[in-house]
């Protein structure tokens, strides 16, 4: 979904392979700088694909040029 301008070995990572199948999205194969990796996520593809609407149309996070934090 994204990469920052550093990699894994510079400054820690997390990742995780997405596989789409029928009618789940699959979370797997973390990996990152944790002991124990977290289980896989089992998603209903219906829901999980809104989630990823919603998120894509809230940008209470972006700051405007015009609007500086705080204002």
């Amino acid at each position: 979904m994204g990469e920052p301008e550093c990699t894994g070995g510079c400054c820690g990572h997390l990742s995780v392979r997405l596989l789409r199948s029928g009618g789940l999205v699959e979370w797997a194969d973390w990996r990152g700088p944790f002991v124990q990796p977290p289980p896989e996520l089992h998603f209903d593809v219906r829901q999980y694909d809104a989630e990823l609407a919603r998120a894509r149309a809230d940008r209470w996070w972006e700051r405007s040029a015009r609007h500086p934090a705080g204002q």
